[in-house]
């Protein structure tokens, strides 16, 4: 288990606010970045509405912190079992292993997206891998 990931909310300024190429401009927070707890979905994790983009071109960088916001936190569950098979022959065994990574195949969403100004701001478009199950055998003499 680990806490979520952190996020930057920034925003890409109109060329009359644009000061500089290289900055992250962040917007204004006016109250709770994150969408209610019973309304947060994959569309719809960030709040627009207390989200939002500075209009005075005398200050261009708004009030909003680095990394102020966190997403879903992550689940996962990897295993690993391992059983060797002694043989006949000389110092010879037949191992066989199985692994198994997010076990309980539970959905892990990655970061919504953080820029204001875009359209898909506050949604989730991906998520972790679902189950991987691997299994070897192998053969040492």
């Amino acid at each position: 288990m680990t806490s979520g990931q952190p996020i930057n909310l920034t925003y890409s300024p109109a060329a009359n606010l644009q000061v500089s190429t290289v900055l992250n401009y962040r917007p204004n927070i006016i109250g709770d970045p994150m969408t209610p707890e019973s309304e947060r979905g994959p569309n719809n994790f960030l709040n627009n509405a207390t989200v939002v983009i500075p209009t005075d071109p005398t200050s261009p960088f708004g009030n909003a912190g680095r990394n102020i916001v966190r997403s879903s936190p992550l689940f996962q569950a990897d295993v690993r079992l391992q059983k060797s098979f002694p043989l006949r022959w000389e110092k010879s065994r037949l191992e066989f292993q199985a692994e198994c990574f997010n076990l309980l195949n539970r959905t892990n969403f990655r970061s919504p997206n953080g820029n204001r100004s875009s359209s898909a701001f506050g949604t989730i478009t991906s998520a972790f891998p679902a189950r991987i199950m691997q299994f070897a055998l192998r053969f040492a003499f």
